[in-house]
């Protein structure tokens, strides 16, 4: 839904359209008939940015769709944005104020010069990195990797998406931080540490002997003398990762990949001489100790379950006997008229001598 933030002038407020319920809804577009004459719907977009304002009209399109819209000739379409929450608020307040005091440019709210998007926090530095706090599902036509994407064209050089969620994190195409989930109190207090539980990895590459301690990915038991690379975790709290983002000393890898995720500069030229001339489509193509193939665990490789199950004989039935009816004597089985004797089916020829 376009233009879903709006100001209204009875009391309520900042609101989102696309929240609002059904009898909230049909109620607001009988009040705002005659937008420009009621002034009740004002553009948040419009007024935040440029202190401008403009009433928008409020009505359901053919299909039964939520339409806020400009007047004729105003202004464009804006995109989706969700209503900051006061949780929302108080980290962009922290992230505007460690990188003030860090000695970069901080611009909230900063809307890139196509019009197109416009990040929480901008911070400029050596590079120029967006920082976006994500606290609910993204919306269809409105996630993060078309607000990167987005971003990146309007020369942002990066895009630091964060969010408390692991559930929002795990949902993401994009290199997302994700940390512990902190209180209101607790975001706002500087010397509570956010620390970064997710997101945040370093690079190891290694030759594949057993010297090395690591396990091959190819199943190797005394490696297969190759040069892997693996990646793991690593530790760091948001506001150091602030501090050291606009300065180029933290780097994504991948961003507009799922698996993609933050490293260290050293660790990022590390991970590209690795992978120079080689077309790397998403970081699963590289191995990680913390996703093994299911087909082997290199040095530690266990045995096929299917190795361990009972080898059972198949069993005959009644049915069986009754329509086995010819001779089983020989390792060719005979196949002549029999009758059943304790030996088995047996014909004249091969039947038990009597003694």
């Amino acid at each position: 839904m376009h233009n879903n933030l709006i100001y209204l002038t009875d009391g309520r407020g900042k609101t989102d359209a696309a929240e609002m319920t059904d009898s909230d809804w049909d109620q607001l577009v009988v009040d705002n008939r005659n937008s420009t004459r009621r002034r009740l719907v004002k553009c948040a977009w419009c007024w935040d940015d440029d202190q401008i304002t403009h009433w928008m009209k409020t009505y359901n399109n053919a299909h039964g769709k939520r339409v806020v819209s400009h007047q004729p000739g105003e202004a464009g379409d804006h995109p989706y944005q969700a209503l900051e929450s006061d949780e929302h608020k108080a980290y962009c307040d922290r992230v505007e104020r460690v990188g003030t005091e860090e000695g970069y440019s901080a611009r909230r709210e900063a809307r890139a010069a196509d019009g197109r998007t416009r990040s929480d926090v901008l911070l400029l530095g050596t590079r120029h990195v967006a920082y976006e706090m994500q606290h609910s599902p993204f919306k269809t036509g409105y996630g993060a990797t078309e607000r990167t994407r987005k971003a990146l064209a309007a020369k942002r050089d990066a895009v630091a998406w964060h969010t408390d969620s692991g559930i929002i994190a795990g949902a993401a195409r994009v290199a997302m931080l994700r940390s512990n989930q902190a209180q209101l109190p607790q975001i706002e207090n500087p010397r509570y540490q956010i620390r970064i539980l997710g997101g945040f990895r370093q690079i190891a590459i290694w030759t594949c002997t057993t010297r090395e301690g690591y396990r091959c990915p190819n199943g190797r038991f005394s490696g297969c003398g190759q040069t892997h690379l693996d990646t793991s975790p690593t530790g760091i709290t948001l506001d150091d990762f602030i501090r050291q983002a606009p300065a180029g000393t933290l780097l994504p890898v991948l961003p507009l990949q799922r698996r993609g995720f933050w490293t260290t500069a050293a660790d990022y030229q590390r991970w590209t001489d690795y992978n120079a001339g080689k077309r790397v489509l998403d970081v699963d193509q590289f191995e990680s100790r913390d996703r093994l193939p299911q087909e082997g665990y290199g040095h530690s490789r266990p045995a096929s379950v299917k190795n361990y199950l009972p080898s059972v004989p198949p069993q005959r039935t009644m049915r069986s006997f009754a329509s086995a009816r010819t001779c089983e004597a020989g390792r060719t089985p005979c196949g002549q008229p029999a009758r059943l004797y304790a030996a088995g089916w047996r014909c004249e020829e091969h039947r038990p001598s009597s003694r």
